[in-house]
């Protein structure tokens, strides 16, 4: 085996190709998400800024008298995204995964990913329905909390709150109680109702953007490194590659979460799991880790096709 001079003394040569793969690695996830999430991001705050504008005053100023929200939002935000999906994430999931097996093609140039494989389809539709049924709970959620909230509050008036409410359409439970507790802390200090709901609003947006990015992140990394794994799946199965390894690979810098710092380089089989890698956006096999990972796997033959 031989050394290289790196950094002052002398490196297996093996340890700095690897090095090289695993930055390569995390370049193209990082390049692929820099382009790719700022589009989704839009399309995901105008989403919830049109959710919020279908819900009329009457309607919410009935939620607070009544302690909470209507069953009928539910289908109604269901159908919402349902179409997102549709129109705009299944899409983006299909470009993610082409962009992941797109260093394996170049590898095997008479190979391609078939991303109507059954595997591929299989996932795109079971994460689909899972994606539409978390963001839309998650939305329920955090609008009971703060409807249930505003029925208490007996310094403020049904009018007031409704319109306090409803800039808080789409985002998560924590954000939407934060946002409210702000608007209640404006007033308390004498700020008149105009202005604190336009403060509200202000920081609403901000929440939204925010939110936004995460989501965006989350499910545009998920595609991408499940690609990575049933493109490299896709050319074991053609006899292309041999038997191989999952490497995990952190971005290695200072905004590495302990989850995933633990996971640093940690080597398993193909068809292992990832144990510390869990939520119900990560299968355990691949990355990411949790909303908003920067993670990627390197995929590493370690025994020729037989």
């Amino acid at each position: 085996m031989g050394l290289v001079y790196h950094n002052g003394k002398f490196i297996p040569e093996q340890m700095i190709r690897k090095a090289d793969e695993e930055a390569a690695v995390l370049r193209l996830l990082r390049s692929f998400l820099d382009t790719n999430e700022p589009g989704l991001v839009q399309i995901l705050v105008t989403t919830w800024n049109a959710q919020g504008k279908a819900i009329t005053y009457k309607e919410l100023r009935e939620a607070i008298l009544n302690g909470d929200i209507s069953t009928e939002y539910l289908d109604d935000w269901m159908q919402d995204y349902s179409r997102l999906v549709t129109d705009h994430l299944q899409p983006a999931w299909e470009k993610a995964m082409d962009v992941a097996a797109e260093a394996l093609e170049r590898k095997y140039p008479t190979w391609y990913f078939n991303p109507m494989a059954d595997a591929v389809r299989s996932w795109t539709a079971n994460h689909a329905a899972e994606f539409i049924t978390n963001v839309t709970t998650t939305q329920i959620d955090a609008l009971r909390a703060v409807v249930q909230r505003a029925a208490v509050l007996e310094d403020l008036t049904v009018d007031e709150l409704a319109r306090a409410i409803r800039p808080t359409i789409g985002l998560t439970k924590p954000q939407a109680v934060a946002n409210m507790k702000y608007y209640q802390n404006l007033r308390a200090n004498g700020v008149t109702p105009k202005r604190a709901r336009e403060s509200s609003i202000r920081y609403a947006a901000r929440q939204h953007r925010e939110r936004a990015y995460s989501v965006a992140r989350t499910e545009l990394a998920t595609a991408y490194n499940t690609g990575g794994y049933k493109g490299t799946k896709q050319a074991q199965a053609a006899g292309y590659l041999g038997e191989a390894e999952k490497v995990w690979c952190t971005a290695d810098d200072e905004r590495v979460c302990p989850t995933c710092g633990a996971l640093e380089g940690k080597r398993v089989a193909m068809d292992e799991e990832f144990e510390g890698a869990s939520g119900s956006w990560s299968t355990k096999l691949t990355a990411p880790a949790h909303p908003g990972c920067r993670c990627a796997i390197l995929y590493e033959e370690i025994e020729p096709p037989k």
